[in-house]
């Protein structure tokens, strides 16, 4: 597949034209924008209330049922809907064929780039994860790692029939999704590397970038724990930490791409090692993956080597001193998500990382969290803080989401087929 510029996917205003008096006035929406904006609100409907007759499709999009039958029609022959089965009689007259999102002709890459591993994993188009692999990449030096990434990428395209609409990324840290540029990522030493550009160029494929929090943010709103949800905190917390929003059903980035940034969020307790700043109080040097396996090791409970993972095996076989490590960590937690919602006021926080492995250290965080919010203003803190959807592969089908996100928006930018279709025979 021919690559496809997708740097700066984000929505932006329309090129203002000149006119008679020198002042500038938008350019006038063209019938490929309204074409396009008309598929994507078709399939995002689809996404999320799939599969429907399109009589209630247009129903609910607020289209006539002639439009919808053209648009769908196209999205069809393109291979990005089809036809579902029939729920059942539907009484007299002409039956409704339900349509739904194609989940066996297109799929989209996930890769994700953490400390120890990359991991890479193929999700179809309702963002169902058909395959994932995690492979150690022994170095933290960017061009080693992106090539293995590209060559796991390849890998996982060849393995599957499925035409690959492009790849998103993913990692912690200062991302600039809109650049394609990785600013700063602290645990890989990563500055100022254009990860969009490398892989783009590599794979020949379109991807698109952004952190890792707002990545799972993103994927939780779309098609997991917080469909629905307009207004939610994704609390990571691995071996970095950091938050993403979605405020008004839209991620939020913050001006400079850095919202969510809470590795110097001043917490109780200190750590054995100084953070870069000087504290030993920081977020990320209490609570972070890397400091409880560090106790862990000081302790004598894993090898020197060890790492997360083998605290949380030891945890799961019930050695008690590791839980008594996670527990302590998931009440520190707790103690910080709390502030986040007495600040932010969310629907809901959803809590992933290291911190989310065992779900009964999500309950702590929900309990340490609940002791210390008001009452009165916080009567459903019970239930405003839940797990991921996603448990053990959130990250890699997140990193898949980035680039889902973009289709939706832009389908025909992805599948070219699409752009010239115009009304056509009915699905099926």
């Amino acid at each position: 597949m021919s690559s496809v510029r997708t740097e700066g996917m984000n929505e932006r205003a329309a090129k203002p034209e000149k006119g008679r008096t020198g002042t500038r006035r938008p350019r006038p929406a063209q019938l490929g924008d309204i074409r396009q904006q008309n598929y994507s609100t078709i399939m995002r409907e689809l996404m999320h209330a799939g599969p429907l007759a399109r009589t209630d499709l247009a129903t609910a999009i607020g289209m006539s049922t002639g439009a919808v039958t053209k648009l769908t029609a196209a999205l069809a022959r393109a291979g990005l809907l089809t036809r579902a089965p029939e729920a059942g009689p539907t009484g007299v007259g002409r039956p409704k064929v339900p349509v739904d999102i194609d989940e066996s002709t297109y799929g989209v890459i996930g890769v994700h780039f953490g400390l120890h591993r990359t991991i890479t994993c193929l999700i179809n188009l309702k963002g169902r994860l058909v395959d994932e692999v995690h492979e150690p990449h022994g170095t933290t030096g960017f061009e080693p790692v992106v090539r293995g990434a590209a060559a796991a990428v390849e890998r996982m395209a060849a393995a599957h029939r499925v035409g690959i609409l492009g790849v998103g990324a993913s990692t912690g840290g200062w991302v600039d999704s809109a650049s394609g540029q990785v600013e700063h990522q602290p645990v890989l030493g990563w500055r100022d590397v254009p990860l969009a550009q490398e892989l783009r160029g590599m794979l020949g494929l379109p991807v698109v970038i952004d952190s890792h929090v707002r990545a799972l943010a993103l994927a939780e709103h779309w098609f997991g724990a917080a469909m629905g949800v307009d207004n939610l905190i994704h609390l990571f917390v691995g071996n970095v930490v950091g938050a993403g929003f979605i405020f008004n059903g839209r991620p939020y980035p913050g001006a400079r791409a850095v919202a969510g940034g809470l590795d110097h969020l001043p917490v109780a307790g200190a750590s054995g090692e100084q953070c870069d700043c000087g504290s030993r109080s920081c977020f990320k040097m209490v609570a972070g993956d890397l400091e409880v396996a560090r106790r862990a090791r000081e302790a004598g409970l894993i090898a020197d080597d060890g790492e997360i993972y083998d605290v949380l095996t030891l945890a799961a076989g019930g050695n008690g001193a590791a839980q008594a490590l996670l527990r302590e960590r998931a009440e520190l937690v707790g103690r910080a998500t709390a502030t986040l919602i007495e600040l932010l006021d969310p629907e809901l926080v959803i809590v992933g990382g290291g911190v989310s492995a065992p779900a009964d250290h999500v309950a702590a965080v929900r309990e340490t969290a609940r002791a210390k919010l008001d009452a009165d203003r916080f009567r459903d803190a019970g239930s405003l803080i839940q797990a991921s959807a996603f448990g053990p592969h959130a990250v890699g089908i997140a990193a898949g989401a980035v680039l889902l996100d973009a289709v939706y928006r832009s389908p025909e930018v992805f599948v070219p087929a699409l752009a010239g279709h115009e009304a056509a025979r009915a699905i099926g």
